[in-house]
């Protein structure tokens, strides 16, 4: 069966959504969830029915993943089973800040957000996996870029300033070369509304884990609130930063033994 680009997005933020939500979903809220029309939706999901990855509950007319999702990415556990901390460690950031925190991986000319979690602030900024943000605008992507060569971000910046329709993004784009500049010498990136107006982030970037792409942390919020909380950001986020790389040897030690 010859699976089209569409129908793969589609399949991936169904079960992202479900990731994000944890808790059986009906029709209704799927294509609501993904976007999608709620035909299209039924047919998606009743595919997914059929091939063991979605079961539903006939009563509350509710679906929810199978086990074979969960087997699926069992290899992956066993090589990255440290990562699989990841979660919680990014977790206890937002409690301790109150803000939202996020981990950010390259897409592309975007930093997308590989993981988030939610600040127990009312005022916390809205953040979902899945996310994506241009890599010259944004805190994460300008840790992200510290890792490029100037010629390297020369393209990405034109690139962005030629995909994208966003002014603001075009605008800050131009001066990535600056801001990964600063962010290589301070070793944190502080961004101030240009991704969106009113809100900021601290980011940096992580130690790198065996097999694992790059990937930056950051809190983000109104930026009034994290200018405030410049140093318990930064404490939140260095402390990550050795919780990693004690992770990352404890891998290497494991491989060696």
């Amino acid at each position: 069966m010859t699976i089209g680009v569409k129908s793969s997005e589609r399949t991936l933020l169904l079960f992202e959504l479900f990731s994000r939500k944890q808790q059986p979903l009906t029709i209704a809220d799927i294509s609501e969830g993904i976007d999608v029309p709620q035909s299209s939706t039924s047919a998606l999901v009743s595919s997914l029915v059929r091939q063991g990855y979605l079961e539903q509950d006939a009563r509350q007319r509710t679906y929810y993943p199978t086990l074979r999702i969960s087997l699926l990415g069992t290899w992956m556990r066993r090589q990255h089973r440290r990562a699989g901390q990841l979660p919680a460690l990014l977790s206890e950031i937002s409690k301790r800040t109150g803000e939202s925190s996020i981990l950010s991986m390259r897409n592309g000319i975007y930093s997308q957000y590989l993981l988030a979690q939610r600040g127990n602030d009312p005022k916390r900024a809205h953040v979902e996996s899945g996310m994506l943000y241009p890599l010259a605008c944004s805190s994460t992507g300008w840790c992200l870029l510290s890792l490029e060569s100037a010629d390297g971000i020369g393209k990405i910046v034109r690139r962005t300033i030629a995909e994208t329709s966003n002014d603001r993004w075009r605008e800050t784009a131009t001066s990535a070369h600056e801001r990964v500049q600063e962010t290589r010498r301070r070793g944190y990136a502080i961004s101030n509304g240009e991704v969106i107006e009113g809100l900021g982030a601290i980011s940096i970037l992580l130690p790198s884990m065996p097999g694992a792409q790059a990937m930056a942390a950051g809190v983000g919020g109104r930026t009034e609130r994290i200018q405030a909380k410049t140093d318990i950001i930064l404490e939140a986020l260095y402390g990550l930063s050795d919780a990693i790389r004690k992770l990352s040897d404890q891998s290497e030690q494991a491989v060696l033994e």
